[in-house]
């Protein structure tokens, strides 16, 4: 008999589902395929009674391929033809409001849809975005949708979150956006499932007595913390938990369950009813899962917890494996595209670390003469958790957090008072409201504590390391050490030494990869990025020395007052690289779509120096800079990065292989000009052996005629087109500079940029033209002699 055939049943079906989306075959072949596998299997097994494990290897094979088929894609292309065109959509809402900042989310199964032509009958859910907060819209109602569905775009710098791919992976078809309260009109109620109703319809009153008794940040963290809503959290207190390793606190995973399911056993050992435990538990995991949003980490939990108990009360050996296999097999039935979520794999990666490391670990520390098991289990189960995510965490997220251990040690136990409070108070409150407002005091209390020690964690310095994503080689050589230095095989079996060694050189083998991966190590080109941040310039200009330079950081539309937008992009890109600090960020001019994404990054990574445009700081007669440009200057004097403004002359040191020299502005500022802050942009040239690159920032025509007229050398092997390809170019400027190619950074806009005549001149003679807006990320690697061009799409 196979050991744990369950484990090898899952691996399997798991693999399968791989194979799938791998090929995007539709899942009538595999079906078949398995359907007539099983057949033969079945008599082999039942007539010739030989063994057949093998055999059901490939039917579960076959079956996890045929469960998986083919993603969302098939759904949209049924759909393509009403993308864009103003539809009527018709059907009910499948989904609890998601309530945001600004916004409320609902998923809508569509059953209808509506245009001039006619009606079609079809099926398919929609994300529904509605302003502000829509309190008369729940689960089940029957709605009807005005407006124009739309795919979200698809990421354009390497490592960027695929928002379409996500929602795809869900069932998700479309976004629609409802401008106003009279999109969306509600005509029904009583569709969908009448348990979903009821469960998501109490949660939904639990959590607004939340809301009615705590302060908005105080409510947002408990309503995460009980029923896993986590759309009103703070954007930056999320970061601030993600970073410190304690994000799983704020969303309900394996710990909220575990102490759901200790509160029911504990409360029935007080009034001395624990025989009915099993059978409590059978009622309220499914129940608190479904609350939750039966996300992967708590359906794991829920899964895993009630098998345990059965086992309990059936007198059977428990075997972690097997429980731990059946809970993803449960999952992967019913959604099989979750196996390429990160949830899903941060989840069980977690509980592997914990019941497969984490003996090991506790072992250790015993041997070391740390005598107190609640010490040790924490640090175990915190050390495990890590062991199992590490690699997985660094892919996603781009980072390792070093302070993780006393941020779990500190912030858990806290969790543990805080869930019970938060749901006694929210149940209290559906009796009369001040109790629930009595014990949220005590609530608030214990939040504020939680927040203070994550904070004070999370600023150690070197704490939290952002890393480039380990090759996939890497993170199997992690995972494969670990099973062989963990010294887990069979029941019984321990590791020999031989392999042991071989398993500690594969673990370092597994670092140095991920070193080398994001490492500098042989650097010998020159890197120009020309970064996608939509309508907004930002280029990280990387030296042979491995000293860099960012110049801009994009903007977009109000993001000097909300910190938020083009700089995350930025940030998200930088990291991927694993790039930590910034030798110089360079703002070529105030305006917003190239300077407000430097707020983002001040305080998240080291600057060594800023160097700006004189326009916009000086008391001059020309065009007057936002406000908030100058206040985020002096936050980086405030920070102690010194600012230095550059004009015509001026060299930039970084390797001394490179030559970066301002060539704009002059020291007279050209005023009265169409844009007087376009025009005095910094322009900076970048010279490496017979190459070149020359970056405009947005001077306009008469900025253009300003450089021709001082007499520098304008010829250069790239030219960076300037204010995006808009219409304000010379002719002459570009017969000047002679370039071998042009790129322009631009995105989806309402000003006619880039201007066709624009592109058709910077494209004369065939010269290439690259644009952000069509091919993404376009990155230049030179290496003195020639220049090679790679882009994102």
């Amino acid at each position: 008999m196979v050991p744990r055939p369950l484990v090898f049943l899952t691996l399997v079906y798991a693999s399968g589902i791989v194979l799938a989306a791998w090929l995007n075959m539709p899942p009538r072949f595999f079906l078949l395929a398995a359907l007539a596998l099983a057949a033969i299997t079945a008599v082999i097994f039942f007539v010739l009674r030989r063994d057949v494990f093998p055999l059901l290897l490939a039917v579960f094979f076959l079956l996890g391929a045929a469960a998986a088929g083919p993603d969302g894609a098939h759904s949209r292309r049924a759909v393509d033809r009403y993308l864009g065109r103003t539809v009527t959509l018709e059907g009910y809402i499948c989904s609890e409001p998601d309530y945001r900042k600004d916004r409320t989310v609902y998923q809508v199964q569509v059953e209808k849809v509506r245009q001039e032509s006619g009606v079609d009958e079809t099926s398919g859910r929609v994300l529904l975005f509605v302003p502000g907060r829509r309190g008369d819209l729940a689960y089940g109602d029957s709605v009807r949708v005005r407006g124009r569905p739309f795919l979200p775009d698809s990421p354009d710098n390497p490592g960027q979150f695929d928002y379409g791919e996500y929602l795809a992976g869900r069932g998700i078809w479309a976004v629609i956006l409802a401008e106003d309260g009279n999109g969306v009109e509600k005509t029904g109620s009583g569709r969908g499932g009448p348990v979903a109703a009821a469960a998501l319809g109490i949660k939904q009153r639990l959590m607004e007595i939340n809301r009615a008794t705590l302060e908005p940040g105080h409510a947002a963290l408990v309503n995460g913390i009980v029923f896993g809503s986590r759309g009103e959290i703070d954007r930056r207190d999320a970061e601030i938990f993600n970073e410190a390793g304690v994000v799983h606190i704020l969303s309900v995973s394996g710990l909220h369950v575990g102490l759901v399911a200790a509160g029911v056993l504990g409360l029935l050992g007080l009034i001395g009813l624990q025989r009915f435990g099993f059978p409590a538990l059978t009622a309220v995991l499914p129940v608190y899962a479904c609350i939750t949003g039966m996300g992967p980490a708590v359906v794991r939990a829920a899964v895993m917890a009630w098998i345990y108990f059965l086992g309990q009360r059936l007198g059977r050996e428990r075997d972690w494996p097997t429980v731990l296999a059946a809970a993803a097999l449960v999952i992967l039935v019913f959604s099989p595209r979750s196996l390429f979520d990160p949830g899903f794999q941060l989840s069980f990666g977690a509980t592997w670390g914990i019941l497969h490391v984490g003996p090991i670990i506790d072992g250790k520390l015993e041997s070391m003469g740390l005598s107190r098991p609640w010490i040790r289990g924490c640090l175990s189960v915190t050390l495990g958790a890590q062991a199992g995510t590490l690699p997985l965490v660094a892919y996603y997220y781009n980072l390792i957090s070093l302070v993780s251990i006393p941020a779990n040690l500190l912030a858990v136990p806290l969790v543990g008072l805080i869930l019970p409070l938060g749901l006694l108070a929210s149940l209290a409150g559906l009796v009369y409201i001040k109790i629930a407002l009595l014990i949220n005091y005590a609530t608030a209390a214990l939040l504020d504590l939680m927040m203070l020690l994550v904070e004070l964690v999370h600023g150690i310095p070197g704490g939290v390391i952002y890393v480039s994503p380990p090759p996939p080689a890497a993170m199997a050589a992690w995972y494969i050490s670990l099973v062989f230095l963990a010294g887990e095989g069979r029941p019984g079996q321990k590791t020999g030494p031989g392999l042991r060694l071989a398993a500690a050189c594969l673990l370092a083998v597994s670092l140095a990869m991920s070193f080398m991966a994001g490492g500098d190590l042989g650097r010998r080109d020159l890197e120009v990025h020309v970064i996608d941040v939509g309508q907004g310039d930002s280029i990280l200009v990387r030296f042979p020395n491995g000293r860099n330079m960012l110049v801009d950081a994009g903007g977009w539309k109000d993001e000097f007052k909300e910190g938020r937008g083009a700089g995350e992009v930025v940030a998200s890109y930088l990291r991927r690289l694993g790039l930590r600090k910034l030798d110089a960020l360079v703002i070529t001019h105030p305006h917003e779509d190239h300077a407000a994404g430097a707020g983002y990054l001040l305080g998240r990574f080291g600057v060594g120096t800023v160097l700006v445009s004189p326009a916009g700081l000086r008391d001059w007669a020309g065009e007057r800079a936002d406000p908030a440009y100058g206040k985020m200057i002096s936050l980086f004097r405030e920070r102690g990065v010194p600012v230095r403004e550059l004009v015509s002359g001026d060299m930039i040191t970084l390797d001394p292989g490179v030559q970066v020299e301002a060539l704009g502005p002059g020291k007279d500022l050209l005023t009265g000009t169409r844009s007087d802050l376009n025009n005095n942009s910094l322009v900076l040239s970048v010279r490496f052996g017979r190459k070149s690159f020359l970056l405009t920032g947005d001077i306009e025509a008469e900025g253009q005629a300003r450089l021709m007229e001082s007499g520098t050398r304008l010829k250069h092997s790239v030219l960076k087109v300037p204010h995006h390809g808009s219409r304000y170019i010379l002719p002459e400027f570009i017969n000047r500079v002679q370039p071998e190619m042009s790129v322009i950074s631009v995105g989806r806009n309402s000003f006619g940029q880039p201007d066709p005549g624009t592109v058709a001149l910077a494209g004369s003679g065939g010269r290439p033209v690259y644009r952000t807006d069509r091919d993404g990320l376009v990155l230049f690697i030179c290496d003195g002699r020639r220049i090679r061009v790679a882009t994102a799409n």
